[in-house]
């Protein structure tokens, strides 16, 4: 699963919209919207905030050899 449907399908699960979750991460939504419609993978100080914000691990929202 790419960093993409990650995102898609954790921001569905808690029930936001890419404007709700760019209000509480600080994520611009242009940059959430870049990262759902396309292979872009979001930096690292993106991912934490992202993460951050859907309550979730870092490691849950990155492919794997991102991370290490």
């Amino acid at each position: 699963m790419t960093s993409r449907e990650r995102l898609i399908q954790f921001r569905n699960k808690r029930g936001l919209t890419q404007s709700k979750l760019s209000d509480l991460s600080g994520v611009p939504q242009t940059t959430i919207s870049g990262i759902e419609n396309t292979s872009k993978t979001p930096g690292l100080r993106t991912a934490i905030k992202l993460a951050s914000a859907l309550e979730i691990n870092v490691k849950d929202l990155l492919p794997k050899e991102v991370i290490e």
